[in-house]
């Protein structure tokens, strides 16, 4: 959660607008947010931002339907602990499950994440729509952390639309002269200096990207 005029907030938009492009923007919104007067502070809550996404989920799939398509949602979270309240979160992901979103947790820092194991062994008999992973135990690959923080999102996508019955859509056919290449993004570097009360980032890290390419 953060402060804003003395009151904590769990949910709240970071930048200017509340959609960003690219990598770059979604930087540079985080960036902002933190020169905003924002003060970083506990308890680690999930529920509003999941109930949030859940709503934007349903309602980006029903647009998607009226117009023929498809649309499914990835929420992915970046927490430096624990949630605060596990009986809470797991019956937020029940009610989310109907919803067409997976949820990404990464846990940054040094932090106790033993707490986290909840979302490996909560079963309500419904979709399973979280995974959790714990950065610093793949911080060697980025092959090994792209792996593990999008397996189960295949499954999860399919198991959506077949329980509401939606077949996939047929493949798209392109052809190799309506092929178009954008120009490639520009790889940025990222540092996350995790304190007591506060979440530095900041731009560049040569060293920790050379630590994170070591195992390819």
């Amino acid at each position: 959660g953060a402060k804003y005029d003395g009151v904590v907030r769990h949910c709240f938009q970071c930048g200017a607008t509340a959609e960003q492009s690219g990598v770059a923007g979604v930087l540079q919104a985080y960036k902002d947010v933190f020169r905003s007067g924002l003060i970083m502070s506990g308890p680690t809550v999930f529920t509003e931002v999941i109930q949030t996404a859940a709503a934007r989920a349903e309602s980006a799939q029903q647009n998607a339907a009226r117009h023929g398509g498809q649309c499914y949602t990835i929420l992915l979270i970046v927490t430096d602990g624990a949630v605060s309240d596990v009986e809470a979160t797991a019956r937020c992901l029940e009610e989310a499950s109907r919803a067409p979103l997976s949820v990404v947790i990464v846990g940054v820092g040094n932090a106790d994440f033993s707490g986290m194991q909840f979302l490996d062994d909560f079963s309500s008999g419904k979709r399973d729509i979280a995974q959790f992973v714990e950065f610093n135990k793949h911080s060697h690959s980025s092959q090994a952390l792209t792996s593990v923080t999008l397996d189960e999102i295949p499954t999860q996508l399919t198991t959506y639309f077949q329980s509401k019955g939606i077949p996939p859509r047929p493949p798209l056919q392109t052809s190799d002269s309506k092929a178009a290449l954008g120009q490639e993004e520009e790889e940025i570097d990222l540092t996350l200096d995790i304190g007591e009360d506060e979440i530095a980032v900041t731009a560049g890290g040569d060293d920790f990207v050379d630590g994170f390419n070591a195992g390819r």
